[in-house]
């Protein structure tokens, strides 16, 4: 499963090392094989998880098996603070992506840190906007933009930066499961893309031959005031 979603700033990236090391220690650290489910949907468990090793996909299975793959976590990011922060139960079933290591802190030793060390607290504060920015945004293009755009619009969160070009190694069942569609929806609005020369599918793989007109075309069906024109 392939999952693809931008590179963001995490809680590693965040915290001095040595808080980081500190709150490392205060977990308990679990190895994960490829496919193991890491938790499931509902539990309750009152902690903060950080992924230290390898990546974790987010998503739900609906009562027909269908997968809706929601989230990729790399290598510093974290997750379970709905049940630490609000005791709320956590609403994403979690699996490994390869081989995983990931530190459960538990409420009982995590919050005489939290409660000590400010910069942990902004940290996390942090990134819990940053999240709450990327799903407006997310919600957004779900609501305002036509299939092809949406897609577009995914398949750019893989690009680096600057890049002139790029090739995508991901399937449009992957596709179709972080969309929330079908593969014949996707397979429709892959052919209309290929057809302006905006990408080229391939086995397993969807190639950009020119990211910056693939940016601009997008602007193009975006239709929002600029952020810096604000």
């Amino acid at each position: 499963m392939k999952v693809l979603r931008a590179r963001t700033r995490t809680l590693k990236d965040l915290l001095p090392p040595p808080l980081m090391a500190r709150l490392l220690g205060e977990g308990q650290l679990r190895r994960y094989a490829d496919g193991q489910i890491v938790q499931e949907r509902g539990d309750d468990r009152a902690a903060l998880s950080i992924v230290t090793r390898g990546e974790v996909v987010a998503g739900n299975l609906s009562l027909d098996g269908a997968l809706l793959a929601s989230a990729l976590l790399r290598p510093g990011e974290t997750f379970g603070e709905f049940s630490l922060f609000a005791g709320l139960p956590r609403t994403q079933t979690l699996w490994a992506q390869g081989d995983v290591e990931i530190a459960h802190v538990s409420a009982t030793r995590f919050w005489p840190l939290f409660d000590t060390e400010p910069a942990l607290a902004r940290a996390l504060m942090s990134l819990t906007v940053a999240r709450n920015y990327e799903i407006l945004e997310f919600v957004d293009a779900q609501r305002r933009l036509k299939l092809p755009a949406r897609l577009v619009q995914l398949l750019l969160t893989a690009v680096e930066e600057g890049a002139p070009s790029a090739q995508i190694a991901c399937r449009q069942e992957d596709l179709a499961m972080m969309l929330g569609l079908s593969r014949v929806a996707i397979g429709k609005a892959l052919t209309q893309l290929a057809a302006q020369g905006l990408v080229v599918p391939g086995y397993g793989e969807i190639t950009l031959s020119d990211v910056s007109r693939l940016r601009r075309w997008f602007a193009a069906q975006d239709q929002r005031q600029p952020l810096d024109a604000v």
